[in-house]
């Protein structure tokens, strides 16, 4: 069963007419073949069109084995059925797939980069590009170059031709077929084969802007928006960088400055609030081993402090146990509570074994080394209870 595809010829035909060959049902939907179609199938990196077929939904549209099949929500029979795309999504793809055409012959002419992959999603585009490098000076140059193209308002052609036409194109890139060749052309500056859909002229395609690149696989991929995509990305770019303004109290040029600097306050404050927290910690780990109980001369110190996290503790704990013969059994967290158990090297026990002891009847989970361990508890009022057992269990041991 063979399909016309309508777009090849005319990608702004939005409403057409058909005939159905076959329609097989399924749970909730009909797959349909057509004698002929508008709607583009999915394929050379390009979504399928949706739209309506039949009074019904149509969700998506598939080429398999070179049979064009249109997924629609609904019962549809054999005879005659009209078709209505949807046109801003279709005209979407066509800005990008032409905008894709500028901006990869723009890398190879300037670049030499040939474009390896392309993918057209809902949201952006990407091509792959053979480089394994980028610079930005170079990117700029690429997209100064595919803007003056646009700006120009080229025509955008449309060839079927067969293999023994090709002969009169400079073709960036070679095709396999011999016959029902499709090549678009845009004037004077690239000419390659392509069953996409494209805008009739590189205006139509709007600004080209490459948002970001990286590095994959010995190749560069390079994300791109073209048209109301690149609209609606410096829109919201705009608006972000004019609330950072003025919240900042600085004008929009100045807004990177402003935030380096207040990247730098912040490093600074940080490194202060450290060193301040390490003395506020020597204090307290002294200010505990001062009030600990002591047996065999061993110091315990076991409390806790509802203020501190998981961090904290272990740094108190360190610092405890930097002290000969030392236990530290520390507890804190407001709704979990953290468990930190630590002795001074010298010491023999197994702080983990311990902890693992005493938070498992309360369904708390924790492990670690012999002389560190870290777990928690589901609750805070379990956690006076688990740090009683700990040290029954320490003296006990001990006694």
């Amino acid at each position: 069963m063979t399909t016309e595809r309508l777009y090849f010829r005319d990608s702004y035909l939005r409403e057409f007419s058909a005939r159905v060959l076959s329609a097989s049902p399924g749970q909730g939907w009909t797959e349909v073949v057509l004698d002929r179609t508008a709607f583009y199938p999915e394929g050379g990196g390009q979504p399928s069109d949706v739209g309506m077929l039949g009074g019904y939904p149509l969700d998506e549209v598939l080429e398999r084995d070179g049979i064009i099949l249109h997924r629609v929500q609904g019962v549809v029979t054999e005879g005659e059925v009209a078709g209505q795309l949807d046109w801003e999504r279709r005209f979407d793809c066509m800005q990008q797939h032409s905008g894709q055409h500028i901006l990869s012959q723009a890398f190879e002419r300037l670049l030499g980069a040939p474009t390896v992959s392309f993918h057209m999603g809902l949201e952006s585009s990407t091509i792959d590009l053979g480089t394994s490098a980028l610079e930005q000076g170079q990117v700029d140059e690429v997209e100064r170059l595919a803007n003056s193209v646009v700006f120009e308002n080229r025509p955008i052609l449309v060839h079927l031709l067969e293999g023994s036409d090709l002969s009169r194109f400079h073709l960036r890139k070679a095709t396999d077929r011999t016959e029902g060749i499709r090549v678009v052309e845009i004037q004077d500056f690239d000419e390659i084969p392509c069953g996409g859909t494209h805008c009739r002229s590189t205006g139509e395609v709007g600004l080209v802007k490459v948002v970001r690149w990286d590095r994959r696989a010995g190749n560069s991929r390079v994300e791109f928006l073209c048209g109301v995509r690149a609209l609606r990305d410096y829109q919201a770019k705009n608006r972000a960088v004019l609330h950072l303004a003025s919240s900042l109290s600085v004008k929009d040029r100045e807004v990177p400055g402003a935030v380096e600097r207040l990247q730098r306050e912040l490093g600074e404050a940080r490194h202060r609030m450290e060193q301040l927290m390490d003395r506020l910690l020597d204090r307290e780990a002294e200010a505990l081993l001062s009030q600990a109980r002591v047996v065999d001369g061993v110091s315990v110190v076991s409390v806790l402090l509802s203020d501190y996290g998981a961090e904290e503790l272990k740094r108190l704990a360190g610092k405890i146990t930097a002290h000969p013969r030392a236990v530290a059994l520390l507890a804190g967290g407001s709704e979990k509570a953290h468990l930190v158990f630590a002795r001074s090297e010298e010491l023999g026990f197994d702080a983990g074994q311990l902890l693992r002891k005493v938070s498992s009847p309360f369904g708390g989970k924790g492990g670690g080394q012999p002389n560190l361990a870290r777990g928690g508890l589901p609750s805070t009022e379990d956690a006076g209870i688990a740090l009683e057992a700990a040290v029954r269990e320490l003296f006990s041991a001990t006694g």
